[in-house]
């Protein structure tokens, strides 16, 4: 027998590597009444979902774009009762190992203010005929709230139906002419009449009527339980049954309705919570529901473009520069403004750079009209580290190119500004989970101003 065969016959193979346990992680825009919780479990087997409740109610799970990862939505009603609240899961690896976790945060009090309205008297103590079709509506709403499609039909992440500032804001507990009523369930944003609505995400209407307190009133059910309402329009442009997609125009801004002045009352119902559609609006879900591109460094479909003057580059920071455009040759008034960012490496190494996933808390690093915001100034996320960031390699030459309309105040919205002053930087920026990388950029670049043409002549684009 030869040396090689005898080694043949004795070699044993070394034992495959078992797979990391499942990760469980929560993000929110804040632990209080009201807001929507995020819960990603990531590593899990891709066959079935994970077991997990959060105060004896089970949350129902949907995949994201990876494999073995999958999501879940928790709804903190308005009313949700304050303090510890612990959210636990079974979970399982690839091989069927199971894995125990649980996440304990403490909800704290939203302290929603008290507001006095006046408005017709009829909307307060209304006529016998008018009291009983109010309470007709509100049974028939009752039911179109408790049945929501068992598919999501919506792609990604939720924007908001219109630009416009707060006049009311969720939660807050009304009287009106002098008598308390329920709080407010959703938020008001001024506008003028006529002003378009557009779908936040895709959804199927359910209802498109006049009711008596919310005026022409429209409610589409985005799938999963998650439903939204828009209330006080002055027109309707779709019909019960229509599905629509994210950003189509679905009616107009009016005054119909218990109200004091053209406004748009939007509101949000999870599985029957009662929460703030902006806490729904704060989370990424694009960065969960949507496939990574097949160049990691380029995260928007405007990438490459070349209309328009090439703006000018930053001065180099440690072999890094950058510079910005806005994404649209120009924006009509109060429309969202969204920049396009690019960040090239000169250096003669690959730099790998801290990526803030989600936009709404990339102000940690990126500042518009203002410095990058330090991490603590934005704790309101209790979520571990890992989903908020990743470690992009920006090859020698490369650029990374990525879109943002936020700055840390909210949305950007075009006003009389015509140029924002930029600056991106992560000397404060500790959250990578991964061992600190040979060429791990620390550093600050301060990015020319970008021009953004603001023009009511906009409006026909």
């Amino acid at each position: 027998m030869t040396r090689s065969l005898l080694a043949a016959l004795f070699f044993i193979p070394p034992a495959a590597a078992a797979p990391p346990d499942p990760t469980l992680t929560i993000e929110a825009r804040a632990f209080r009444p009201g807001e929507v919780i995020l819960v990603t479990v990531s590593g899990h087997d891709a066959k079935a979902p994970p077991d997990a409740s959060m105060k004896g109610r089970a949350l129902d799970f949907f995949p994201g774009a990876s494999t073995g990862t999958w999501l879940a939505l928790i709804g903190l009603d308005l009313e949700f009762s304050t303090g510890p609240a612990t959210l636990s899961a079974v979970m399982r690896a690839p091989g069927g190992k199971a894995v125990r976790a649980s996440e304990t945060f403490d909800v704290m009090d939203a302290g929603f203010p008290v507001v006095e309205l006046k408005v017709d008297q009829k909307f307060v103590t209304p006529e016998k005929n008018d009291a009983e079709r109010a309470e007709a509506e509100s049974a028939r709403l009752q039911k179109l709230f408790s049945v929501s499609d068992e598919k999501r039909l919506f792609d990604g992440r939720f924007d908001s139906p219109i630009p416009g500032a707060a006049t009311a804001r969720f939660g807050e507990r009304r009287v009106f002419n002098g008598q308390p009523r329920a709080p407010h369930s959703g938020m008001d944003l001024k506008a003028r009449s006529g002003l378009p609505v557009r779908a936040p995400a895709g959804g199927k209407v359910l209802l498109s009527d006049r009711l008596f307190f919310a005026g022409k009133t429209i409610i589409i059910d985005h799938g999963l339980g998650l439903m939204t309402q828009y209330a006080h329009l002055s027109r309707s442009l779709v019909k019960p049954g229509d599905l629509v997609k994210k950003g189509r125009i679905i009616g107009e801004v009016g005054a119909t309705g218990r109200v004091t002045g053209p406004h748009l009352h939007w509101a949000l119902k999870f599985r029957g919570a009662r929460v703030d559609p902006y806490s729904l609006v704060f989370l990424d879900l694009d960065a969960k529901l949507t496939a990574r591109p097949d160049d990691p460094l380029r995260r928007s479909a405007l990438c490459g473009r070349v209309d328009g003057p090439e703006p000018a580059w930053s001065k180099p920071s440690r072999g890094l520069r950058a510079r910005a455009r806005a994404a649209k040759a120009a924006y009509a008034p109060g429309e969202g403004i969204s920049f396009l960012i690019e960040i090239q490496n000169l250096g003669w190494k690959p730099a790998f750079i801290d990526f803030v996933r989600d936009a709404a808390m990339r102000p940690l690093v990126l500042g518009i009209g203002e410095e990058p915001r330090p991490y603590d100034a934005l704790a309101s996320s209790r979520t571990a580290a890992g989903p908020l960031t990743e470690q992009i390699k920006i090859k020698r030459g490369g650029t990374l190119c990525f879109e943002q309309g936020r700055s840390s105040a909210g949305p950007l919205l075009a006003r009389e500004t015509t140029s924002y002053a930029l600056s991106y930087g992560t000397e404060r920026l500790y959250l990578s989970t991964s061992a600190a990388r040979a060429g791990l950029w620390r550093g600050r670049i301060a990015i020319p101003p970008a021009t953004v043409i603001v023009s009511t002549a906009a409006r026909a684009h």
